[in-house]
């Protein structure tokens, strides 16, 4: 049940009719992991396919929590989906910071306990250099345009304005391996 084919038609009926912008999204987010030439096929298959889901917990009908990493994971699991995506999912661009500020750390932890040996900094990379409509843009640019959609003061901006410098290390990591592969 890990097939790109799979993940991409499971993201469409999630997210095509209530938020096609957030589809164009991960379909380019997805198409992202393809410059992670580094990688074993397997772990960039698994970065494609995880790339297509990170965000389907944003879908209305998935909505539990109100935070989407904890919400498309909670629903990948029970879907039977393959334990390293759903940690992808669930931990994806220091997911963690928002689950402190939400009260939600413990459960993400404890249902979802990180997995340090995946590619987290390649889906942090994927994730945080696309526009929210699936366009190409620096990291710099990303956290920008996140920052003035939900405002100082609100949880997602607070929580991104901390989570910025991993994310930024996060995503000058994986630059530099991809410049020198």
């Amino acid at each position: 049940m890990w097939s790109v084919a799979a993940a991409d038609e499971l993201a469409s009926s999630l997210l095509k009719d209530n938020l096609p912008s957030r589809l164009q999204h991960v379909r380019a987010t997805s198409r992202r992991a393809s410059v992670m030439h580094y990688l074993s096929n397997g772990r960039q298959r698994l970065l494609v396919v995880s790339g297509l889901l990170h965000d389907v917990g944003y879908a209305p009908d998935l909505v539990e929590t109100g935070f989407h990493p904890i919400d498309g994971a909670r629903f990948l699991q029970e879907d039977g989906w393959d334990k390293a995506i759903v940690n992808l999912v669930a931990h994806h661009s220091c997911a963690a910071i928002e689950a402190e500020r939400r009260a939600l750390l413990g459960e993400l932890n404890g249902r979802f306990p990180r997995n340090d040996s995946l590619p987290h900094d390649e889906l942090c990379f994927c994730d945080m250099t696309t526009g929210p409509a699936g366009q190409l843009v620096t990291v710099e640019q990303r956290l920008a345009d996140i920052k003035e959609r939900y405002g100082d003061g609100s949880i997602v901006g607070d929580s991104i304005a901390l989570a910025e410098p991993e994310l930024l290390a996060s995503v000058y990591r994986v630059q530099a391996r991809i410049d020198s592969a």
